[in-house]
């Protein structure tokens, strides 16, 4: 796997050949085949190890919960910074720079890489309906009001950054994450 990733990520898919890999890793050609099959299988094992290992960092940053937090905005503002880190992680970056040129060729590689996303799209969801249950946000469809919230944030992160491919400086981010979370608040909070 780590062969793989390395090859994968200075090559991209279509330039890597399951022969470099074996060289790289110093196995046999046959012994790929016995673990992935194929060169697409391997490449969708390396998306879900780097996705894996990314919602792991994530996990210890320690994003609050928008169902069960006292400050609603600082906690949009830290989720916001949390999932921005986890979309500009090198090998992310480099994953999805792939998955975009294969895409042509290949559109269920984007599914597997934006798949290990839906966790924590759903736990997002859910707390937006806790928050419209009590009162706090005016909301007609979570998954709208929750894609929209990605997209003033980390969205506009990728853009902004050349889909990761160029560094910002980190005011230049927290900008991005308080614009962001101010729009949205400003279309779904409860005015009193």
């Amino acid at each position: 796997m780590d062969a793989a990733r390395r090859v994968f990520f200075s090559n991209g898919f279509t330039e890597t050949s399951v022969d470099t890999i074996a060289a790289e890793a110093g196995v046999s050609k046959q012994t790929i085949y016995n673990h992935f099959g194929d060169k697409r299988a391997l490449f969708v094992a390396v998306i879900a190890a780097v996705q894996a290992e990314a919602t792991v960092a994530a996990q210890g940053m320690a994003a609050p919960t928008v169902a069960e937090t006292e400050d609603l905005e600082a906690s949009l503002r830290q989720l916001a910074r949390t999932m921005i880190k986890t979309a500009l992680v090198r090998d992310v970056v480099a994953l999805r720079r792939i998955v975009i040129a294969e895409r042509a060729r290949d559109p269920e590689l984007l599914d597997a890489f934006a798949k290990p996303r839906s966790a924590f799209d759903q736990l997002f969801i859910e707390g937006i309906k806790e928050r419209v249950r009590i009162g706090v946000l005016d909301v007609d469809d979570p998954a709208v009001a929750a894609r929209q919230f990605l997209t003033l944030t980390v969205q506009e992160t990728l853009m902004r950054s050349e889909l990761g491919t160029r560094e910002l400086e980190p005011a230049e981010i927290e900008q991005i994450v308080n614009d962001g979370v101010r729009m949205w608040l400003r279309a779904y909070r409860v005015r009193d």
